[in-house]
């Protein structure tokens, strides 16, 4: 009898700031891409992160998983292919 009072007084009480969440995901995306964003013998990658967007939310009794979708751009320039 107890659980539908506590489910309606955690929807109507409990709240998550996502922002956090939101600013270390696009640091940690940034921080991969910073990886990429190299310049080898004939590879160059630029990449930039314009929207972070959250995709979805999964919990269970250890875990928040939060799903982001990322926006922005990647180029890659070849400009020499190495020899088979």
């Amino acid at each position: 009898a107890v659980v539908p009072q506590m489910q309606q007084a955690l929807v109507q009480k409990a709240t998550l700031d996502l922002k956090p969440i939101a600013a270390n995901a696009r640091e940690k995306i940034a921080a991969v891409i910073a990886d990429f964003q190299k310049s080898e013998d004939g590879l160059k990658v630029d990449a930039v992160i314009s929207s972070l967007t959250l995709a979805d939310i999964a919990f269970d009794a250890k875990t928040l998983r939060v799903v982001a979708e990322a926006g922005g751009t990647l180029n890659v320039y070849v400009t020499k292919l190495s020899g088979m």
